[in-house]
C-alpha cells in the first residue's frame, strides 16, 4: 500500500494520510502537493488553533495563524476582515493610527473576499476610518446619514454618541459623561471647576480604557481653561502634550 502511494498508484484515506504523517513527524499537508488539497489539509490542521484563537479574541495570533496557510477561504477571509478591524479599532484608541489605517485597509480586502456577512463591520468602519483620517476632527470626514444608528449598546455606539456631541445621551462610560459635563463648565465660564474634572478624567486612564481620541481633546479643553484663566505656562504644557500625541498618531 506504501509503495503504491508512493509511486502515484493509489490514494491514501484521510485517516490513512494522518497516520503516515504522525509517523513521520511532519504536518498532514506535507505529504500533499495538489494546491487545493494542500489548503485543505493545511485549514484542517490549523483550524483548531485559528478558532481558538478568534474566540479568545486573540487577533494577532489568528492573523499569524492564518497567514501560514497557503490560501484562504470564505470562513478565514471572514475571520480576517474581523480580525484586522479589532486591531485596526485598538490601535486607533491607541493612538497608532498609521497601524489602524493599515489593519482597516486589510479589514476592507478582507470583507470583499467573504460572502458572510460583514455589514457591521463595515458600517463601524466608517466611524472609526472618519477617526484614523481626522482625529481632530472626525465629524468632517464621517457621514453620520450612511452610519446606522441600530447598534448594540456599547463602547462603539457610546464613542458614535460622544463623538456627534450627544449631550442628551445616558453614558455608561463615565469617561465621556464628566467631559462633557467639564464643557458645560466651561460654557458657563467655571474654568477651575472645568479644569479640575479634566484633570480627573487624565488622573484616573488606564491601559485598558485609553482612548486617544477621547485624551486628546481633553488636553485641548485643558489648554483653553488655562489660557482664560491667564495661567499660560499651564496651558503651555498641556499644548505641549496634545503636540506630543500629534507627533504618536503618525506611528
Amino acid at each position: 500500500m506504501l509503495s503504491a502511494v508512493e509511486n502515484d498508484r493509489a490514494y491514501p484515506s484521510l485517516d490513512t494520510l494522518i497516520y503516515i504523517a504522525k509517523r513521520l513527524g511532519v504536518p498532514t499537508s506535507y505529504l500533499v502537493s495538489d494546491d487545493e488539497n494542500l489548503f485543505f489539509y493545511e485549514k484542517r490542521d490549523a483550524i483548531k488553533q485559528i478558532k481558538d484563537a478568534f474566540s479568545e479574541k486573540k487577533y494577532s495570533s489568528c492573523v499569524h495563524h492564518i497567514s501560514k496557510l497557503s490560501d484562504t477561504d470564505d470562513e478565514l477571509s471572514y475571520m480576517l476582515a474581523v480580525c484586522h478591524f479589532e486591531l485596526g479599532k485598538r490601535a486607533m484608541l491607541g493612538g497608532s493610527l498609521l497601524t489602524a489605517q493599515n489593519h482597516m485597509k486589510d479589514a476592507r480586502l478582507n470583507c470583499e473576499r467573504t460572502v458572510y456577512d460583514t455589514g457591521r463591520i463595515e458600517n463601524l468602519m466608517l466611524m472609526y476610518s472618519a477617526l484614523i483620517s481626522n482625529i481632530q476632527s472626525p465629524l468632517l470626514e464621517f457621514d453620520a446619514h450612511a452610519f446606522d444608528e441600530g447598534l448594540d449598546p456599547g463602547l462603539d455606539y457610546e464613542l458614535y454618541k460622544y463623538m456627534i456631541g450627544d449631550t442628551e445621551f445616558k453614558y455608561k462610560n463615565e469617561v465621556f459623561s464628566k467631559h462633557f459635563r467639564a464643557r458645560e463648565l466651561m460654557k458657563n465660564r467655571k474654568y477651575n471647576e472645568a479644569l479640575r474634572l479634566l484633570g480627573e478624567i487624565i488622573e484616573e486612564k488606564r491601559p485598558d480604557t485609553y482612548n486617544a481620541y477621547v485624551i486628546f481633546g481633553v488636553y485641548s479643553d485643558m489648554e483653553q481653561c488655562a489660557k482664560q484663566l491667564a495661567s499660560f505656562e499651564t496651558a503651555y504644557k498641556y499644548a505641549s502634550k496634545r503636540l506630543s500625541m500629534l507627533e504618536g498618531f503618525k506611528s
